[in-house]
């Protein structure tokens, strides 16, 4: 429960149900990456053990699921000991695991797994996904997003963010992300740091707050912030600055789960 406890104290981030962390375990176990690597390095029928065991055991069930992870997660950092870690590793490395079925000669239970493990990573993903807003206050000329880092990135121009400019919503679980704009005329540039919009699911009208920890925020290589700021969706990081038409912005933000000690 120490991955929950991490999440939820603090600035009040809500509690995980109890039985997600266990739902990710298993989605890890199963998913096709631990199970390739795994039996790369050793005799398929020490994963099947261990995958069986957990399925006809109640208690103690996990210890067989938690050696052969361990085990792959010691082969993963073998193979790219040669390369810097990032601070979000970690996180990246489950959220884009290839969720692929293997083939069921046990009986195993994959399917269930790969249907739901959407749902698990969703769960996960409002705990660290960032939401960075960017608008030029106004409506003449053009403003644009030319590039993101990110490949998976959402990025959204919602109709009720051009109320008085043009706006764009850039959500990211990356924990870094490298974006350029460009306006076609001179104005400000507000930026704010966010998270998520999560609604309570008993009462639409109230947001439940989940807080995300920004690390650093430059643009145009000028360093705004760089130490550890807690926000959440209602009490985001805001900065403003004053572009020049055609002039291109290049912003870089990076953020991680939030701790309870910040």
């Amino acid at each position: 429960m120490q991955v929950e406890k991490i999440l939820a104290e603090g600035k009040n981030n809500p509690s995980m149900p109890s039985n997600l962390p266990n739902d990710c375990l298993k989605a890890m176990f199963e998913s096709s990456r631990t199970y390739g690597l795994f039996t790369a390095y050793f005799d398929e029928e020490l994963y099947r053990y261990a995958a069986t065991y957990y399925q006809k055991n109640v208690f103690g069930r996990n210890r067989f699921m938690y050696g052969v992870i361990g085990v792959t997660r010691v082969l993963e950092d073998v193979e790219i000991s040669q390369r810097n870690h990032l601070p979000y590793q970690d996180v990246k490395r489950f959220l884009k695991q290839d969720f692929t079925t293997i083939n069921n000669e046990e009986n195993l239970d994959f399917a269930i797994i790969h249907k739901n493990a959407d749902i698990i990573l969703n769960k996960f993903k409002r705990y660290f996904t960032a939401r960075i807003d960017i608008k030029l206050m106004t409506t003449a000329g053009d403003f644009q997003i030319l590039s993101v880092s990110d490949n998976k990135v959402n990025l959204l121009k919602p109709a009720w963010y051009q109320n008085g400019g043009i706006g764009y919503q850039i959500q990211s679980y990356e924990g870094k992300l490298n974006f350029i704009a460009k306006a076609t005329v001179s104005g400000q540039i507000r930026l704010q740091l966010r998270s998520l919009d999560i609604r309570d699911p008993e009462d639409n009208s109230k947001r439940i707050p989940y807080w995300i920890d920004y690390t650093k925020l430059t643009m145009n290589e000028k360093t705004i912030l760089d130490k550890i700021t807690p926000v959440w969706h209602d009490k985001p990081y805001a900065y403003t600055m004053e572009a020049k038409a055609n002039e291109e912005i290049k912003v870089t933000v990076e953020w991680q789960p939030h701790r309870s000690d910040t």
